[in-house]
């Protein structure tokens, strides 16, 4: 019996024993789980995350399906990404943007029914609120379209409207679209190159993007303006390419696109916004790149890389750089110049008019240059008539400043394109016959 029971009684120690370490073995196990940091007194304590159903995003409709393929067709090329990603982080870090576009009367607004529904006007606003800060605030847009204008007077007029008419400020980006303008443009792309060679030489290193529009024709110049994107590698939109497959196939008519032959309609600028809005979206959505150099040579030309403009307000500043201006008989001021559609201003009101009393002295000017451009007013007046134009003695052109569809409208000549600057005589007089008549010139141009 006593063995029996010291037996039991040595079960029962081991059985204790057993217990006892396996108290221990839990005790170390939850002072290993309790080296992660716990909730202090001052903290909430984080409440078990559940998981939530996902929202299932709507299916798109056949019709949302064709319109963001038309979009998307309309990319080109994103180009080098790294000036335009730089506008996006500004825009982003609540940093001064400012957009501007460059064209003729698309971008001026035509067609539109309303300004605030041009695409120059609705995209500035549609970047602001995706990619400014604070409602967009920081974003500020200028646009220097001009109707019935091409590229030859783009590189007049870019220091004037582009800058001095933004406060000195060069754009951080800049839209050019002359792509259904330039069919005059007896440069063949020069002067449509020295805008963006203009631009890419600014000291804000401006991402400058190229948009083609499109005639209700189905034509536009893409063809001849797209090697000079390539050669400097920018971000290009074709609205040609967006639109012409749909409106060849029928799903898009050319009552819902076109206000009229030349002029997109409100829903028409939509689509060129949203053109535009994607490129940024797809540049966006890009790895950066490395900031590519602009070539030293120019693919066409250099002669327009940066054009002054002279008037009749500026020539005495002029005449400081080495330019002579004599008005002659063309004294008297034009205010009937046409207005800049939203803001109601005379485009150019610093001319030199020849009224029908004025004389027969001829306007003279000597200014050393390689480039050399005259922009002369066109109306529907008889009133106005024709003038020689000389350059170093010699008529280069006869032209008439009465045209019976002129509307007081801009028309550019490229009198002077060569490779080297010289000096050069510039001798406007009304020609035999004409001198009780009319003419204005509205501004010259000079590169050197």
């Amino acid at each position: 019996m006593k063995k029996h029971t010291q037996r039991v009684w040595m079960l029962l120690c081991v059985a204790l024993l057993i217990a006892v370490l396996a108290a221990c073995e839990g005790k170390d196990n939850k002072t290993e789980v309790e080296a992660t940091p716990t909730v202090t007194p001052t903290q909430e304590a984080t409440p078990t995350p559940t998981e939530v159903p996902a929202t299932p995003t709507p299916a798109l409709s056949e019709k949302e399906i064709w319109y963001n393929n038309m979009i998307a067709d309309s990319l080109m090329s994103t180009g080098n990404n790294a000036r335009v990603k730089r506008v996006i982080e500004k825009a982003r870090n609540g940093e001064d943007v400012y957009i501007v576009t460059i064209g003729g009367s698309i971008t001026e607004g035509e067609g539109a029914a309303a300004y605030a529904n041009c695409y120059a006007s609705s995209f500035a606003k549609e970047f602001a609120k995706v990619y400014g800060k604070d409602g967009g605030a920081n974003v500020h847009f200028l646009n220097a379209g001009l109707s019935g204008t091409p590229s030859t007077l783009g590189v007049v007029r870019y220091e004037r409207d582009v800058i001095t008419k933004n406060e000195g400020r060069e754009p951080d980006l800049l839209i050019i679209e002359f792509a259904v303008n330039d069919a005059d443009d007896p440069t063949n792309g020069q002067t449509y190159e020295g805008l963006v060679r203009r631009a890419m030489q600014s000291e804000s290193d401006p991402a400058v993007i190229l948009l083609f529009s499109v005639f209700q024709s189905k034509w536009n110049l893409q063809d001849r303006l797209k090697p000079i994107g390539d050669y400097y590698n920018l971000p290009m939109v074709s609205v040609k390419n967006a639109v012409v497959p749909r409106l060849n196939d029928g799903s898009l008519k050319d009552a819902t696109y076109f206000n009229d032959a030349y002029h997109p309609k409100a829903y028409g600028h939509k689509i060129m916004r949203d053109c535009l809005m994607n490129l940024i979206a797809a540049i966006d959505a890009e790895e950066a790149e490395e900031a590519n150099e602009m070539p030293k040579a120019p693919k066409l030309s250099d002669a327009f890389d940066k054009v002054t403009l002279v008037d009749a307000a500026n020539a005495e500043e002029a005449a400081k750089a080495g330019v002579t201006v004599n008005a002659g008989g063309f004294v008297s001021t034009d205010k009937g110049v046409f207005a800049v559609r939203y803001e109601k201003t005379n485009t150019f009101p610093n001319n030199w008019k020849h009224a029908s009393t004025d004389g027969a002295d001829p306007f003279t000017m000597k200014v050393t240059c390689r480039s050399l451009l005259l922009v002369y007013k066109k109306s529907s007046s008889q009133t106005f008539g024709k003038v020689d134009i000389l350059v170093d003695g010699k008529v280069v052109k006869t032209v008439d400043g009465h045209d019976a569809g002129g509307w007081n409208n801009p028309y550019t000549l490229v009198l002077v394109n060569e490779a080297e600057a010289a000096e050069h005589t510039l001798t406007v007089r009304m020609a035999d016959g004409e001198k009780d008549k009319e003419f204005t010139i509205l501004a010259i141009g000079y590169g050197e």
